[in-house]
């Protein structure tokens, strides 16, 4: 089966939370069925869409110490965000909001 381009599935398009565009690298802001020469299957096939940064990726975001042993390595994704709240919630399932800052990674 034959995969039909579009910015839909281009790597190098960024949703846009607003809505349904995406702001693409060499193009600026487009919609999903758009196609430009430039396009860059994503590696696995996986959609734009499905690429969404979460808050535990985020360098705002405090992973929360656990009382447990097991969970001290923060594999629950219990925390908060410095910017927006003081109440604890799973960073893992919630989307990024407008402020998102990527974490550094440590090499």
């Amino acid at each position: 089966m034959k995969i039909k381009k579009s910015c839909g599935n281009c790597i190098r398009a960024v949703p846009i939370p607003v809505n349904d565009d995406l702001l693409c690298q060499k193009k600026g802001i487009v919609s999903p069925d758009y196609v430009c020469g430039r396009h860059k299957l994503v590696p696995g096939m996986q959609l734009v869409r499905q690429l969404r940064n979460k808050c535990i990726n985020c360098a705002y975001f405090i992973l929360s110490k656990s009382s447990g042993p097991e969970e001290a390595d923060g594999s629950d994704g219990l925390g908060f965000c410095q910017i927006l709240t003081v109440r604890k919630y799973n960073g893992k399932e919630k989307n990024a909001c407008s402020k998102f800052t990527k974490k550094r990674e440590v090499i």
